[in-house]
């Protein structure tokens, strides 16, 4: 399966751009039949990793506070 241009930028530049910026943790919204959302933290090495994965429609009724552990 082919990328689109901004599944690219969000899977490849943004996230060195994140990660250098020091962002500790971003959500991505995947374009999948139930619109599932990845949580990514950045780790001791300086990469990002996938912590979660959930339905975006359940994500949306927590607080943001609830998932940077």
């Amino acid at each position: 399966m082919r990328r689109s241009r901004a599944e690219a930028m969000d899977e490849v530049t943004k996230r060195r751009e994140y990660a250098a910026a020091g962002i500790a943790h971003y959500w991505v919204i995947n374009r999948d039949a139930a619109l599932t959302a990845g949580l990514n933290r950045l780790g001791s090495d300086g990469e990002y990793e996938e912590y979660a994965k959930m339905p975006l429609a359940w994500l949306l009724q927590t607080a943001p506070g609830d998932h940077l552990g």
